[in-house]
Order: structure tokens, then C-alpha cells, then sequence
């Protein structure tokens, strides 16, 4: 998987910083002030000024499922329908490695190629060789996502219980964001962490790093 940070708008905290200040007439500043404001008090619109955009590749079909569930974003993705796959890459699950079966999966994904490629061969558009391609086939995209879009999706994808491929994807976006805007670092947290000053975990099974709501509430 590579993730890069292809466009930002231009100075994203200022972007921000002069939206907000049109709401309370005061004067944007460098140090995101206002921003940070705004979004401790639950006024996350004025987050939808600034703009990042990644190019992904070596990710699955089936990550890209998962992530075409964030409604609030843009995708430009490769095309089966237009691009053969011919000899195409694919992602391993680490639990496969570990369970010594990698040698069946290889001589699946190796017979579904030959598959792929014989059906192509007989003259099979591509639009409908696809459709024996496995979710594991890798496929390259490029997402925009605003900063209130791409904190929701931090929330949900860096949770611990999200799964492993677009998690990771959620951390390394993260990391291109915060080594360049660290100001942004604080918003962008798994949702136990997103209650300022009070993380609790509202996951039906806790990975147990914080407490569930009901235990700090203490009900049932």
C-alpha cells in the first residue's frame, strides 16, 4: 500500500481560521485559534473549507467497499471496466501468512488470473471478465475528503476494531496530514478519543484501551 498527499488546499488552517471569523467577526489566526474553537464547541461546518487529496495504490476491491461508504467524499478509481487485469497484484491478509495457507491462496489467485486472462482471449469484453476477479484484486484510486468529512472518517477507521487494510490506510493518511499541519493532529483520533477531555469507547466490544459509556455512566 502507498499512500501520497497529492493536494491540499492552500494553507488549510488559514482556509478555516477566515471562514470561522465571519461567524463571530473577530480575525483569523496562524495558529488555528479560532478552528480549534469551532471544533471543541461542536461547530464543525466551518472544517468543510479545507481540502485533501490522496493517491492510494496497492489497496483491495474490497478496501475500496469499505471506503466508498464515506458518503462526504470524492473517488476517481481504476476502471475493470476500461482497464484489463491481466496478471493483476493482490493483497495477502496478515492471518493468512500466519495460518500457512499463503501457497493455496497464491494458486487460487493464480488460477483466477488464468481464468481472467482465457475468458479475455475469447473475446470476453472486460466489463464482464471482472466479474470472476476477487475482492482481494488491487485496484489505484485518488479520494478528496474536507477536514469534517476526513475526521469522521478517522473516528471510525482508526478504532481498533475497524479492519486492518483500511485502518492502515486511516494511519497513513493521518501521518501525511500531521507531519505537514500538526494542528490537525488532535481531530484526528479513533471516536473514543474525539470527547475532549473524556474518551470513552462506544464500540459493542471494546478493545479495552477506554472505558464503555455505560461504565462511565455506570448504568447498564
Amino acid at each position: 500500500m502507498t499512500v501520497t498527499l497529492t493536494n491540499v488546499t492552500n494553507n488549510p488552517v488559514m482556509a478555516i481560521e477566515e471562514a470561522a471569523s465571519n461567524c463571530y467577526d473577530s480575525k483569523p489566526n496562524n495558529d488555528g485559534k479560532i478552528m480549534v474553537g469551532c471544533y471543541k464547541s461542536g461547530h464543525t461546518s466551518v472544517l468543510e473549507f479545507a481540502n485533501f487529496t490522496f493517491h492510494i495504490e496497492g489497496v483491495s476491491r474490497s478496501l475500496l467497499a469499505q471506503l466508498t461508504r464515506h458518503r462526504h467524499a470524492g473517488y476517481a478509481v481504476r476502471s475493470q471496466r476500461y482497464c484489463t487485469e491481466n496478471d493483476f497484484t493482490y493483497v495477502t491478509p496478515k492471518s493468512i501468512i500466519k495460518n500457512e495457507v499463503q501457497t493455496t491462496y497464491d494458486m487460487l489467485m493464480e488460477d483466477i488470473n488464468d481464468c481472467y486472462k482465457r475468458l479475455i482471449s475469447f473475446g470476453v469484453p472486460a466489463e464482464d471478465a471482472r466479474y470472476v476477479l476477487p475482492n482481494a484484486c488491487c485496484t489505484t484510486l485518488e479520494v478528496t475528503m474536507n477536514l469534517r468529512a476526513l475526521i469522521n472518517f478517522m473516528n471510525e477507521r482508526l478504532c481498533s476494531r475497524a479492519q486492518w487494510e483500511i485502518r492502515e490506510l486511516a494511519q497513513k493518511m493521518r501521518d501525511l496530514i500531521t507531519e505537514q499541519y500538526p494542528q490537525f493532529k488532535p481531530m484526528l483520533v479513533p471516536k473514543c478519543e474525539k470527547y475532549i477531555g473524556y474518551p470513552f469507547c462506544t464500540e459493542q466490544k471494546s478493545c479495552g484501551k477506554h472505558k464503555k459509556l455505560k461504565e462511565v455512566y455506570n448504568v447498564e
